[in-house]
């Protein structure tokens, strides 16, 4: 169980503080809750019911976020080519998966918002996939931030870099 105070990365969130231990009512039912305030985020309070801490997690170290970044460009990608299935499953990601997951996903709309483009095709992504890409950028970026005790900017500095190395590997690769 976490504790009041204690920071934490929220899959679909980001990085919050718990800021209180409280009883929520949802329906017709009282929960014990952890309020949870974003770093990142402005003005927002998110209630999750103790029996949702799984997508709680303790943040790692500086050097294992760094080392997942690392890996980016060996990372497999998971394209799935029904656009709905493939939200609900990056979507579940997003929620319950782990860091790898997540770059994984990462990578997979990145290099497929690449393709596109090089292609000549307009907008990249679809609408859904490129909110995921978005999210999922941000998140791994908010947990960099803050382990690496930098701003949010130069996080997504960073984590553009080993993009950037990931794009240069898969290319020469071709």
């Amino acid at each position: 169980m976490y504790q009041l105070n204690d920071v934490i990365l929220y899959r679909g969130t980001g990085v919050c503080e718990i800021t209180a231990l409280t009883e929520k009512r949802f329906g017709d039912q009282t929960q014990e809750c952890y309020a949870l305030t974003p770093l990142y985020l402005n003005n927002l309070t998110i209630f999750v019911p103790y029996s949702l801490e799984s997508r709680m997690k303790e943040l790692e170290s500086e050097d294992e976020v760094l080392g997942s970044l690392g890996m980016l460009p060996e990372l497999e990608t998971v394209w799935i080519p029904d656009v709905y299935t493939r939200r609900k499953k990056y979507r579940e990601v997003l929620l319950d998966g782990t860091r790898e997951e997540a770059l994984q996903v990462l990578k997979t709309l990145y290099l497929a918002k690449q393709r596109r483009q090089f292609r000549g095709q307009k907008g990249g992504l679809c609408v859904s996939d490129d909110h995921l890409l978005y999210d999922c950028k941000r998140i791994i970026a908010e947990e960099l931030a803050y382990v690496c005790g930098c701003t949010f900017a130069e996080a997504e500095t960073r984590l553009n870099s080993h993009i950037d190395e990931m794009l240069k590997t898969v290319q020469a690769e071709k």
